[in-house]
């Protein structure tokens, strides 16, 4: 048999005449297709390959390594070895994290750890299965041996019972455990991505599936491999998979307790001061870029110059998110960051005084995750200070010599002649969002919240002069329920869409005459993260429906014109 053997190994590729395979690279079971006939040579292979880096070179030899590939690679050779558990890897398209992450470390993985389980997971069971077969080819094209009853795509075993398992996300993982988790681009694209429904369910399954599949593991050496967990992802919104676990991290009713320690690697495709980098928990090391602003990632694959046709082609939405690892930039899509403004400071011992306060509703009557939430936002007109001759003329009336000693007038004022350069001080409207909230509820929790939330402002001194609600849908069953219990209710009727409205709204917020209290942030987020093309908009929508009623009605009620004007003329 040792005769037999050494003439095989150092055969050409070919078949025997007695049918059995004989070309080392391509026999998956290291037996030369001779039962009980292993390779003592393989084993030696496999001590060698101790190296993420030799083993890419022996898998894959025109693999084009580079100053970003390299760095990935010595982040996961500290996940070989036990020594990193959480890693999040965000790069743009094309970067080749994929080929390194998802097939050609899970073939080193299994091949360091062959008693252990990997698991691959992506949007779709085909993508996951692709990368699997591609880890299961570079496995077997360094001398690894695959067992004899089990060498399927989705599910294949080493003879030590360890290997590599792949399914979609959501997908049949229950029953099923890994020691090295790896979550290659959860999302199929930007609806994906941008559905609160898709990524409320992919955050259920995360909970529910993936991370209770995780357990540790004893490796060849005898010792114990925490379970680690590999997220490759591309950014396609500000409320991703990846931005909720970073969320964990954090304080809040969900983290901070428990925090996971995530090791980033957040690149660019063209490097950008630290400055304009979106933040990290402070329990998250973040991989330092190694390159000086305006530096391509990877110039061997995709050129600087190239870069820069993309980012004209692709508009500063899309870059931002796919390129720059920023989706919903800093500065925000139609609303910009540097439009959100705390409240004017009123003169002392003078409380806040709003006509109107007007409470805007964005109803949806079911709870189920397949549809919208609800969303509230509480405006005021915060009520200027007024001059009696300013008020006088703007009514065609003229006040007496000795107006300016009238009741009200406050004492060393004169309230005719105000001072040089005073204007009217309805001229600049100031609106302010005092509160915010969005929660699905169903038609019995949409009149319970509303009589609950009214009944509080009330004993805040803050009872709406006007509650609105959109009619639409079934705004006017609400209405019906509600109109002999919520004095002040009235129905809109919804002009243009919704985009239309937020656009109309916009050169409001940029001139500052909307402004925004402390407990709207929730509203604030969804303004800077609002794109006409979708997403989360229920706050916003009632912001707009609010900010829109309270302008044409002021100019209306006032009697100033018979039809509303702007309060501001232009941008």
């Amino acid at each position: 048999m040792g005769r037999i053997a050494s003439t095989l190994r150092t055969a050409a590729p070919a078949f025997s005449d007695s049918g059995l395979l004989i070309d080392p690279a391509t026999d998956r079971w290291a037996d030369w297709g001779l039962l009980g006939a292993p390779d003592p040579d393989r084993v030696k292979t496999v001590d060698k390959q101790r190296d993420f880096g030799e083993f890419i070179l022996r898998a894959f030899p025109s693999f084009q390594f580079s100053r970003f590939s390299e760095l990935l690679i010595d982040l996961l050779q500290q996940v070989a070895d036990g020594e990193l558990t959480r890693l999040i890897v965000c790069c743009p398209p094309r970067a080749g994290k994929s080929a390194l992450v998802s097939r050609l470390f899970p073939a080193y993985w299994v091949s360091r750890h062959p008693q252990l389980f990997c698991a691959i997971a992506s949007y779709s069971a085909e993508l996951a299965y692709a990368h699997s077969r591609e880890a299961r080819h570079y496995y077997r094209s360094t001398g690894h041996a695959l067992s004899k009853d089990s060498a399927a795509v989705g599910n294949w075993l080493t003879p030590q019972r360890g290997g590599c398992i792949a399914a979609g996300v959501r997908g049949p993982f229950t029953g099923k455990g890994y020691n090295l988790g790896i979550i290659d681009d959860p999302y199929k694209g930007p609806e994906d991505a941008k559905s609160s429904l898709q990524r409320e369910r992919l955050i259920d399954w995360l909970k529910s599936v993936w991370f209770t599949r995780a357990e540790p593991g004893q490796s060849s050496d005898g010792h114990w491999l925490p379970a680690a967990q590999v997220v490759v992802q591309t950014r396609w919104d500000h409320q991703d998979m990846i931005a909720w676990l970073l969320a964990q991290e954090g304080h809040g009713p969900e983290g901070g307790e428990h925090p996971e320690h995530w090791t980033v690697l957040n690149l660019p495709a063209i490097a950008e001061p630290i400055s304009i980098a979106r933040p990290i928990p402070s329990t998250c090391p973040r991989v330092q870029d190694w390159r000086q602003p305006g530096e391509a990632l990877c110039p061997e694959r995709v050129p600087l110059e190239v870069l820069k046709r993309i980012r004209t082609r692709l508009g500063s939405y899309w870059w931002n998110a796919l390129y720059q690892q920023r989706p919903s930039p800093a500065e925000g899509l139609l609303f910009r960051k540097a439009w959100i403004q705390a409240p004017l400071p009123v003169a002392l011992g003078q409380p806040r005084r709003y006509a109107p306060l007007v409470l805007s509703c964005d109803l949806s009557f079911k709870d189920g995750k397949d549809n919208d939430a609800c969303g509230f936002a509480l405006l005021g007109l915060l009520e200027p200070q007024r001059h009696l001759a300013v008020a006088a003329r703007r009514q065609g009336l003229a006040l007496a010599a000795n107006a300016a000693g009238a009741q009200g007038s406050p004492k060393g004022v004169n309230s005719i002649h105000p001072p040089a350069g005073a204007q009217d001080p309805w001229a600049e409207l100031q609106i302010e969002a005092l509160w915010a909230h969005r929660q699905r509820l169903d038609l019995p929790g949409v009149i319970k919240f509303l009589l609950a939330s009214l009944a509080s402002l009330d004993r805040q001194g803050l009872r709406p002069h006007a509650v609105l609600i959109e009619d639409a849908a079934n705004g006017p069953a609400v209405c019906q329920l509600l109109r002999r219990q919520v004095p002040g209710l009235i129905a809109i009727t919804p002009k243009g869409s919704k985009a239309s409205r937020a656009h109309a709204v916009a050169p409001l917020v940029e001139a500052g005459q909307v402004r925004f209290q402390r407990r709207s942030d929730s509203l604030i987020e969804e303004l800077l993260a609002f794109s006409p093309r979708g997403g989360i908009d229920d706050q916003v929508d009632a912001f707009t429906q609010g900010v829109l009623w309270i302008e044409a009605q002021y100019w209306r009620g006032r009697g100033h014109s018979s039809a509303p004007l702007p309060m501001v003329f232009s941008r």
